[in-house]
């Protein structure tokens, strides 16, 4: 198996862009490129940081800051004047007008280049160079609890063998018989990926991009955020499958919720995965995660704290009403991703708000995807050319997916 991309392998050597990497080979450019991939990266490790501290994990596997403290800030607003102005200049070239030489020109001069699709040309040029190099490991750190990423080149596909998980029976023999006993059959099965085209489109509006200060690092987040909600939705429904597959999930690993089968259930999955029980992680939307709290009691009878204490919820419950354990086991609430098309109605969630799933954090995880490295993002920037000012992001990305579940975990349905 591919080793898992991870923020903290990226080599810093991309940070540091030389001219002749980058399309124009011009320094001005790679510098604008070197400034656009920290902010990713950065943007990134805080939310690979908030991961870690929910887990309460040591900080061992926590990639490096590559900023100060406190220059984010600047170096955004640096990011967003240089490559702004880099791409009025080159649009100047072309035109043989005189080129703003301040942002504040450039602002002054805006109108001009919003409806200029060669504009939006250097600027599609410069985003797929910054985001290129990154956004396997962002997108990779962002679904590494519930999945595994591998890269493939274009027009390829990945193979991936699982191995049996049997358990070969040692009967009772005798020196000179051991060939007589039932034999163990051991079989792997195959599964082929081959990463196809999906695509988004995003709309927002040229004062964002020129006049607002607008987080970039959080811009191209954004963009695998999008990729996570995408991401989120195959690993729901193929959770939901699997949940009703008793060759995926045996029907001893679906149990109802209380305090017995909790218990019961993370001891099989740790017993299956050969790890102990502090290994043992619960992974679901904050709602389901949340029932397993002592009910709220009513009167004067303060049966919920009680409860708290007999099950050593202790500190974390008292002070957030939220855990860090419940009966040994982690519990992991993961980013949710909102239905495209509710957000501004029913406000529907990817995440069901009745299950759980127990895996072992040592364990294969249950989905594997495979993205295509060659092509990893394509950009296509469009004004709309309205009163508003609106632009549209077209963005493809080309991934595949798996089920996979050679690493046995369970189900809890509250």
């Amino acid at each position: 198996m591919a080793a898992r991309i991870a923020l903290n392998s990226i080599n810093y050597d991309i940070f540091n862009v030389r001219a002749n990497e980058t399309a124009d080979k011009t320094q001005d450019r790679a510098d604008i490129v070197g400034l656009g991939r920290t902010l990713f990266y950065e943007h990134a490790r805080k939310g690979q940081s908030a991961i870690f501290s929910a887990l309460k994990a040591n900080d061992s596997g926590l990639a490096d800051s590559v900023l100060q403290a406190g220059e984010y800030g600047k170096v955004n607003e640096t990011f967003r004047n240089d490559h702004l102005l880099y791409a009025a200049r080159k649009v100047c070239e072309f035109t043989g007008e005189k080129a703003p030489e301040t942002f504040e020109q450039f602002k002054q001069m805006s109108g001009k280049f919003y409806g200029n699709q060669h504009f939006y040309a250097v600027l599609q040029g410069i985003y797929q160079e910054i985001i290129t190099p990154i956004l396997p490991a962002v997108y990779s750190e962002a679904v590494a609890q519930f999945a595994d990423v591998v890269e493939v080149g274009f027009g390829e596909t990945y193979a991936l063998s699982v191995g049996s998980n049997d358990i070969p029976v040692f009967q009772d023999s005798a020196w000179g018989a051991s060939r007589s006993v039932p034999a163990n059959r051991f079989y792997s099965k195959d599964y082929t990926l081959n990463p196809q085209p999906k695509t988004a489109e995003i709309r927002m509006k040229w004062h964002q991009l020129v006049g607002n200060n607008m987080d970039f690092g959080a811009f191209f987040a954004n963009i695998v955020a999008g990729m996570y909600a995408k991401t989120m939705g195959m690993w729901s429904a193929m959770l939901a499958e699997a949940a009703t597959d008793p060759t995926k999930v045996p029907t001893a690993l679906s149990q109802t919720f209380n305090a017995t089968n909790w218990v019961t259930l993370a001891n099989k999955v740790s017993a299956l995965n050969n790890t102990s029980i502090s290994n043992v992680v619960a992974y679901g939307g904050a709602v389901a995660l949340s029932k397993v709290l002592p009910a709220e009691s009513t009167g004067t009878s303060n049966t919920a704290m009680d409860a708290a204490l007999a099950t050593l919820l202790g500190r974390d419950y008292i002070l957030s009403g939220y855990l860090g354990k419940y009966m040994g086991v982690r519990l992991l609430p993961l980013r949710d991703a909102v239905i495209p098309g509710t957000q501004n109605t029913t406000v529907n969630t990817v995440l069901n708000q009745n299950t759980i799933w127990m895996m072992a954090a040592n364990a294969r995880k249950p989905l594997t995807i495979a993205y295509n490295r060659d092509t990893p993002i394509s950009i296509e920037i469009d004004p709309m050319k309205t009163a508003s000012f609106e632009l549209i992001f077209n963005l493809t990305i080309a991934i595949d997916s798996a089920s996979v579940f050679s690493s046995k975990a369970g189900v809890i349905t509250i």
